[in-house]
């Protein structure tokens, strides 16, 4: 049993170590190839939206833990609507997990994105859920949930 912990904390170590490595290495940038921004509502007003942005600039993470969005006109349009100014334009902080990735802005506050990782690719996920509810025409509450969220696929720049 405690040869099996160790080995999986072992293996857990060291994909977290090979993240931290590969976002800073070779220079840090990586390419946001495309952001997907999506809604999905559930019954009784089903209804869903995506629309994707294609080369939506860079991210740059740098070995001392910090780094910058530096993202095309088009989506820093788009992500000013949603997200504060400083976290469109500053440097941020950043840690990671195997799973999530921290964008933290001046120590104080920021974003958390799921994060999916392969080496020199990520997508990283943020969405928020919202219950709501529905009445319908005898108005009977009826409880249903949106999930609003933008999707960063992204690839490593040698």
């Amino acid at each position: 049993m405690f040869i099996l912990l160790l080995v999986l904390t072992a293996t857990a170590c060291s994909k977290s170590k090979k993240i931290e490595r590969n976002l800073w290495n070779h220079g840090g940038e990586w390419e946001i190839k495309s952001v997907e921004e999506f809604l999905e509502t559930t019954e009784p007003n089903k209804y869903n939206y995506s629309d994707v942005i294609q080369n939506g600039g860079t991210i740059q993470f740098n070995k001392d833990g910090t780094g910058k969005f530096n993202f095309s006109s088009n989506l820093a349009d788009i992500i000013e609507d949603y997200f504060y100014e400083e976290y469109v334009y500053n440097e941020f902080s950043y840690h990671h997990t195997e799973n999530s990735i921290f964008f933290i802005y001046e120590d104080i506050e920021g974003f958390v994105c799921g994060l999916e990782w392969e080496k020199d690719k990520m997508v990283m996920i943020l969405s928020e859920t919202h219950n709501n509810t529905y009445y319908d025409e005898n108005n009977n509450p009826i409880p249903y949930q949106e999930v609003y969220g933008v999707k960063f696929n992204c690839e490593k720049n040698r």
